[in-house]
């Protein structure tokens, strides 16, 4: 079996990452066309029971979720229900689920553990705005400020989503990566016929491994939701009629 793998399961095709199914500790997911459609709409109803049947579906209690701002701010998460204006949330609370949405944007979910063993979890909603405001490493490092979580001991995956093959961005996004990123940021972009690329993936890689997550921890999928896009909403491919699908994660109840 892969790093990545969709189980045609009851009620719906639910998605996992290998590493993380390891963990008898930890809940997680990702769900796909199949499965309950997120609305756009961070407080409508159609969320609220698409998250509260994505949590069920794994086990666990209940679902937090954030109204997805494309910023760099990361919340703890306490209750189920829209947790605020966010693109990230961990958490510490068995049974809960913290969750993202997507339509291409990846969505990175971790889980690490104290000293004492006990776990922790978050998400980060890694937009080009988000990584380059630092989602993915906010995440880390609140769950090791706020929740004690050694980095060397985080496990993560990448939900699929817009891939370098298809991800293509203006000259704007490139100018805003690399002032608020560094020089460095140049290795996230190529040129295909002509049009900047941005690699999301290695971008977010990146910030898990510098904030010290071990590479070889990190777990993606090589799924694009553009081209490869048939189990996985895509806004590129389908503009307003895209859905959402989402990842959570949460600590065993």
């Amino acid at each position: 079996m892969g790093p990545f793998s969709i189980s045609e399961r009851d009620p719906w095709p639910l998605g996992s990452f290998t590493a993380l199914d390891a963990d008898s500790g930890v809940r997680h997911g990702v769900t796909t066309r199949g499965g309950p459609t997120f609305g756009t709409d961070a407080t409508s109803q159609q969320t609220a029971d698409a998250a509260a049947a994505a949590a069920d579906a794994l086990g666990l209690t209940g679902a937090a979720w954030a109204r997805q701002v494309h910023g760099g701010t990361v919340l703890r998460a306490h209750e189920p229900g829209l947790a605020g204006d966010a693109d990230g949330l961990i958490t510490d609370a068995p049974g809960l689920a913290v969750l993202g949405r997507s339509a291409d944007c990846p969505l990175v979910i971790a889980v690490g553990r104290r000293d004492d063993g006990t776990p922790a979890v978050g998400f980060a909603h890694a937009s080009w705005r988000s990584t380059v405001r630092g989602i993915t490493a906010t995440m880390v490092a609140m769950l090791r400020d706020d929740l004690a979580i050694d980095p060397a001991t985080i496990t993560a995956g990448i939900a699929p989503s817009a891939g370098p093959c298809c991800y293509e961005v203006g000259e704007e996004v490139r100018t805003e990566a690399l002032d608020r990123l560094g020089g460095d940021a140049a290795r996230f972009f190529g040129r295909v016929s002509g049009r900047w690329h941005l690699d999301l993936w290695s971008a977010n890689l990146a910030q898990l491994k510098a904030s010290g997550v071990p590479t070889a921890r990190v777990w993606g999928t090589d799924v694009c939701t553009i081209c490869q896009g048939e189990r996985f909403w895509s806004w590129r491919a389908q503009g307003d009629d895209a859905g959402r699908f989402a990842a959570l994660i949460g600590i065993a109840p």
